[in-house]
């Protein structure tokens, strides 16, 4: 019997020798190869590269250069954190030490540099200009021989001088005529009004900061205007003043003050002002209370009240005449004599023996006196 064609059957699957396999993460297991013609189709095997070398695991071994990361975790040295904080510290208040040090030094090294600067420095010899004013100091009421002197308003010049029987000589102004008149005895100061009738004082007669009282014999000879036989100032308005005003539509006498901050107060007469006749005119001011009062030939009129007395200017006296609005103001027109001034509030007794004259003088002597007797 001719044997026949051998039919291929099923073959005995043979074990897979190993071979050079690459490192995987995770190692399978080796799988038997399927036969082709099996329905269903099998994995197949990774093809593998022929030959090679076998490979061993990486041990994760830390390469050179690449130090390992500080752990974060780690614990601080606060010992020496808190050493380096106390040195410096330390350091700091060195150099603040270094620096006041230094300061002082500074400063007093300019100030001995300012005291030698002076002890060597020399006065200046100033040679005297005939040209300039000379400065002079006193004990009056202002001491500093710096402060500006006091601008009054500007007046005519004076032809001559009328001694004061007390205080300061009178300056006449080119109109104003010392004289007599009839029915009158003693000397009298003629004023036909206009900017030369007038006569003033260089210096102060009254402080007007205190308690004052004042006298003159007056004489107006025209029936209208406004006018001042005595006052005293020479600034932007008068610091009292002795005269006749229109008041209500009657020209009275009048015994006015100017009030400090503005405006005055004045007392009138009870009756209406005479023309051509001679009047004794008295004014009081009570510093204590702020009343001023006004006599007419001894007899108190009316009194008004007052915050005080404004001074104006030098305060010199004026003789027919007041300043207002920085100018002359209200000439005097007719005659004015014995005129007086006290420093102090004279009694009305004292006002009544003005009236008799010099044969009865009051018993307070005044602080100033002119066209007396």
């Amino acid at each position: 019997m001719v044997p026949g064609p051998v039919q291929p059957g099923p073959v005995a699957p043979q074990p897979v020798q190993p071979g050079p396999v690459a490192p995987q993460p995770f190692p399978q297991q080796a799988q038997a190869q399927p036969f082709p013609q099996q329905a269903q189709p099998q994995p197949q095997p990774q093809p593998q590269p022929f030959p090679q070398q076998a490979q061993q695991p990486p041990q994760w071994q830390q390469q050179p250069g690449f130090p390992p990361p500080a752990s974060s975790a780690s614990t601080p040295d606060w010992e020496a954190l808190a050493e380096r904080n106390e040195k410096a510290a330390k350091r700091g208040r060195r150099l603040k030490l270094i620096g006041a040090a230094t300061a002082v030094v500074v400063v007093a090294a300019a100030g001995a540099g300012f005291w030698l600067y002076k002890k060597d420095d020399k006065p200046t010899v100033v040679a005297h200009d005939p040209a300039s004013p000379t400065v002079s100091t006193s004990n009056g009421p202002s001491s500093s021989a710096s402060a500006p002197p006091v601008k009054g308003i500007d007046s005519p010049p004076t032809v001559g001088t009328l001694p004061a029987k007390k205080g300061p000589a009178l300056n006449l102004g080119g109109d104003a005529k010392p004289g007599t008149m009839t029915g009158f005895t003693g000397q009298v100061l003629k004023l036909p009004s206009g900017p030369d009738s007038f006569a003033s004082t260089a210096t102060q007669v009254v402080d007007t900061s205190k308690s004052f009282t004042v006298s003159a014999r007056v004489l107006v000879d025209l029936p209208n205007g406004n006018r001042s036989a005595v006052s005293q100032g020479d600034g932007q308005y008068y610091s009292y003043a002795l005269g006749r005003a229109n008041n209500n539509g009657h020209d009275q006498w009048y015994f006015k003050v100017q009030v400090p901050g503005g405006g005055s107060a004045i007392a009138w007469s009870k009756a209406d002002a005479t023309v051509n006749q001679w009047v004794l005119l008295t004014g009081v001011y009570d510093d204590p209370s702020g009343q001023l009062t006004l006599y007419v030939n001894g007899a108190p009129q009316s009194s008004a009240k007052s915050a005080g007395v404004q001074p104006s200017g030098n305060n010199t006296l004026q003789v027919g005449r007041l300043s207002s609005n920085s100018a002359w103001a209200d000439p005097w027109h007719g005659a004015v004599a014995d005129i007086q001034t006290w420093g102090q509030v004279l009694s009305e007794a004292d006002i009544v023996k003005i009236v008799a004259g010099p044969s009865s003088p009051p018993s307070v002597p005044p602080t100033g006196a002119w066209l007396n007797g």
